[in-house]
């Protein structure tokens, strides 16, 4: 017998993603190509062309690894349908028309021991993997609808092609750009569920888990979020980093309310 899933899908209006994207993302996107393609230059210079020939003979492995990566998801993980997590199914169809994404979406939920979720791109195929903690840290926490906002944050990465096979190497290596992703795809998220205080608790979520969720003081967690975004370095500890420190997200949420 099936358990009933809580409710999660929120309507509402049209969000232009393009509009959220986080001011500074050409610059570095710029910046990126450029020192890829230096560094391209480069490597086939020194390499005598053998780089070119290893670039032009990729597609054919990243197929082969793109067949083998969707088999493993497929083979290890619970496909979302109308019939499987049908309430995970609707959320992302609703944020999908809002959106006007018109990118076909498979949905995985994957067996793991972190609260976590992706968005990657095989191909022409968008998947988006929720992984069991996630979902149940989620409804354990009192607050369903925070998983509306993990699944509204991965739809805004696929929204915004960032799950593209090269924008996504350029995000990785240049840390700076990876972090503007991050920034607009909260901005994304939190316009479709329409409640700065379901984004919040999304991300405290994923600060402390929900076993603690329901001990934290928020607004004590709200001055340290603004403590640490005032702190040079702060900025300075997480150049390294390809996502935001959380209470630097945390602050994006509260600082204009």
């Amino acid at each position: 017998m099936n358990a009933t899933f809580p409710t999660i899908t929120i309507p509402g209006n049209k969000v232009d993603a393009k509009q959220h994207v986080e001011p500074g993302t050409g610059l570095a996107m710029f910046g990126a190509f450029c020192v890829a393609a230096i560094g391209t230059l480069i490597g086939i210079i020194l390499t005598y062309g053998l780089m070119l020939i290893a670039l032009l003979l990729y597609p054919l492995f990243a197929w082969y690894l793109r067949k083998k990566a969707m088999a493993l998801i497929h083979g290890s993980g619970v496909h979302v349908s109308e019939e499987q997590f049908p309430e995970i199914h609707r959320c992302v169809t609703e944020f999908k028309a809002r959106l006007d994404l018109t990118k076909d979406v498979d949905v995985y939920v994957i067996e793991n021991n972190v609260a976590n979720a992706f968005a990657v791109r095989y191909g022409k195929k968008n998947v988006i993997l929720l992984t069991d903690d996630m979902i149940h840290g989620c409804l354990a926490s009192g607050n369903p609808q925070a998983l509306a906002f993990v699944i509204a944050h991965e739809l805004a990465h696929i929204a915004l092609n960032h799950n593209g096979l090269f924008r996504s190497w350029m995000a990785k290596n240049m840390k700076k750009l990876g972090r503007l992703d991050e920034y607009s795809a909260d901005s994304v998220a939190t316009a479709l569920v329409g409640d700065k205080t379901i984004a919040f608790h999304g991300l405290l979520l994923l600060t402390v888990g929900y076993a603690l969720l329901p001990y934290v003081n928020a607004q004590s967690i709200a001055r340290q979020a603004e403590e640490v975004a005032q702190n040079k370095y702060s900025k300075r500890a997480e150049r390294k980093l390809t996502h935001p420190l959380l209470m630097n997200r945390l602050y994006r949420l509260i600082r204009d309310v």
